[in-house]
């Protein structure tokens, strides 16, 4: 499996504050990698240098073979990364149509409506939705409806931060069968998320971050069963 995403020794934060150190890691392509850590580890950071959003110091970010290390959020969207954050991930003043309609305004209506289909036969919980405020839904459908939006330009790699956060373990279920959903159908998928079992039990490949450097780059199913490393720096038992 080739590898999507390459990241060289890079080196990351916000201003000054650094937050990644030395990070090398790679996104293989058609898979789940699942990056878990402490709270404060560095693993939003790292989802969020992966599309532009931080300050690089040094080291180098590829996309497909090409460097994207200075290229802004925006253009990477163009080259088929999407990102879904974790909070104020739709227009919660505007109905679900109107979500989904502005994240397609340029499509042609043929493909605008092509993509409605695929939304629709994913999330049929959306389309029932359709004439709702945003704001309306619960927050299971809301991370739906950002997933739709962010479906709406038929990306290559979708990069979630903290999907299930704050949704019951119910809730939180559903939105990790979507995402597992979205991976058979082809989407190669970066998953930042707090419910370590989960995220590794769906994961193809784990990578622990600990204080801004990684601790454990392999098989997801390898970093689980390291029980040295999942009570340490996991939370997770015998």
């Amino acid at each position: 499996m080739s590898d999507i995403v390459r990241i060289e020794g890079l080196n990351a934060g916000y201003g000054k504050f650094q937050t990644l150190f030395d990070v090398s890691v790679t996104i293989p392509r058609g898979g789940i990698t699942s990056i878990v850590g402490p709270n404060g580890a560095g693993k939003s950071t790292l989802l969020k240098t992966i599309f532009g959003l931080t300050k690089v110091y040094s080291g180098r970010v590829f996309f497909e073979g090409r460097e994207i290390t200075r290229l802004p959020p925006h253009e990477r969207a163009k080259l088929g990364m999407a990102y879904i954050p974790q909070l104020e991930n739709v227009f919660r003043n505007l109905t679900v149509w109107e979500n989904l309609r502005l994240a397609g305004y340029d499509l042609p209506p043929s493909v605008f409506s092509e993509r409605i289909e695929e939304i629709y036969s994913l999330f049929p919980r959306i389309k029932e939705r359709l004439g709702q405020k945003a704001a309306t839904l619960s927050g299971g459908e809301r991370q739906m409806l950002a997933m739709s939006i962010g479906l709406m330009r038929k990306p290559k790699i979708l990069l979630f931060d903290e999907p299930t956060a704050g949704l019951s373990p119910k809730l939180a279920r559903e939105v990790l069968d979507s995402i597992k959903a979205l991976n058979r159908q082809g989407y190669t998928i970066i998953l930042v998320e707090q419910n370590v079992r989960a995220a590794l039990e769906i994961g193809d490949k784990g990578i622990l971050v600990v204080n801004g450097r990684i601790a454990f780059e392999g098989k997801a199913g390898d970093l689980l069963a390291r029980k040295d490393l999942a009570k340490m720096y996991l939370g997770l038992g015998e």
